[in-house]
């Protein structure tokens, strides 16, 4: 069952990809890799003849493009290269996510569970989009597959290994710091012998990425992974902003196409004085920052209303989404099914007192209550469709068991 999945989805994502491919990068990932091609260096910014040193965005999916690049050896367009080989990702990623169902199902539900992954839409459109999607799948599945092994004690985990995975998830996406600080706090709280396993992880973790860290400090003075906290903030609590925030991108090399709105003007005065050196990104973060937590506590009680449509957009949908082909059928149904049967079956799955299924259900509301505080954009769910599918499997195996199987 599971390899006709297999390859059913394998060409069911040609076939999507053949539809709704694009031949070139696009917005910030075109920027990223043109400065890093002609440079060499990992640059957003170009001002005044400066390359400033970024940190906007995490590195690892840019390192991607490049060796895929490296790979086609200019004999033809290295994007469909890019595409192939995140189809490849997203079919292995079906079997991590079999064998992560296999911790709490039966062959069959595991199989089910399998095939929901495999041709959910978001999922399956993740590999034809110039993204971090479908391989941000990938390492979060193997990530949570040696969790699993460690809490269920299969058998002694490779640190190094288990270090790895963590630092790709980490060069993907900066929330995945929630992610390893709760499930390494999770190991020792499930299990205090394994303290020097936590320890060992966390030293590894931190030698690994290191390099990465010692550059960005080198930079601007400061130790961090991404370097955008402070626009996101802005970007989803200003007075403009709606649950998908406000989409404007204020680069600084546009900056007579900024949306002329009287609310910012303070804004663009503090952006406009900061000087052009590298730590400009940094300095400008902080802006956003400022002028973000100025706004919240200015009006605790509308950003608070915002936060709460934020959390309901991001478990179930935006009812209030401009984005084009959002409200599309095969997009729209498939997640509001999800949603409102993995609401049950994390009560369900709560109810089994399994100290996996606390470990994950602690993971996908923290990542949840942690996202929602910026904005919610419909590809933020593929950090949480893992736990989503999961947990509407347990609503599944309930109403099979309760209506359908013989005594």
């Amino acid at each position: 069952m599971l390899r006709l999945i297999l390859g059913l989805s394998f060409a069911v994502k040609l076939l999507v990809l053949f539809f709704f491919h694009k031949e070139s990068l696009s917005n910030e990932w075109f920027v990223l890799f043109d400065n890093f091609e002609k440079f060499k260096i990992y640059s957003y910014y170009t001002l005044e003849g400066q390359n400033i040193p970024s940190s906007y965005m995490p590195p690892l999916y840019l390192f991607f493009l490049y060796a895929n690049k490296l790979l086609s050896f200019d004999l033809f367009n290295f994007v469909y290269l890019v595409y192939f080989v995140q189809i490849l990702l997203s079919t292995v990623s079906v079997v991590l996510f079999y064998r992560f169902c296999n911790y709490f199902f039966d062959k069959n539900f595991s199989n089910i569970g399998a095939l929901i992954f495999a041709f959910f839409p978001l999922v399956v459109l993740s590999t034809a989009l110039i993204s971090s999607g479908t391989i941000q799948l990938f390492f979060y599945l193997l990530f949570l597959n040696l969790l699993m092994e460690v809490i269920n004690n299969e058998k002694k985990i490779n640190i190094i290994l288990f270090s790895l995975v963590s630092v790709c998830c980490l060069l993907l996406r900066g929330e995945f710091l929630i992610i390893l600080f709760l499930s390494l706090f999770y190991i020792i709280l499930n299990d205090k012998k394994k303290i020097k396993f936590v320890v060992a992880v966390f030293f590894s973790t931190f030698v690994i990425i290191s390099p990465y860290l010692a550059r960005n400090y080198i930079n601007t003075n400061k130790i961090h992974i991404v370097n955008v906290t402070g626009y996101a903030l802005w970007k989803g609590n200003n007075h403009l902003a709606k649950v998908e925030g406000f989409h404007a991108p204020l680069h600084p090399m546009n900056r007579e196409d900024w949306p002329d709105f009287e609310e910012f003007s303070n804004l663009y005065q503090k952006l406009d004085s900061l000087k052009i050196n590298k730590k400009y990104e940094v300095e400008r973060d902080k802006i956003f920052l400022k002028e973000a937590l100025n706004n919240i506590f200015q009006d605790k009680k509308k950003y608070f209303s915002m936060y709460i449509r934020k959390i309901f957009s991001y478990f179930f949908i935006d009812t209030n989404s401009s984005l084009v082909n959002y409200y599309n059928f095969f997009h729209i149904i498939p997640v509001i099914i999800i949603a409102a049967l993995a609401i049950p079956g994390a009560f369900l799955a709560s109810l089994k007192k399994d100290k996996k299924l606390f470990c994950i259900l602690l993971i996908m509301f923290s990542l949840i209550f942690l996202i929602s505080i910026f904005f919610i954009l419909p590809r933020y769910k593929i950090s949480i469709i893992i736990f989503q599918i999961l947990f509407s499997l347990f609503s599944l195996n309930y109403i099979f068991v309760k209506f359908f199987k013989k005594n």
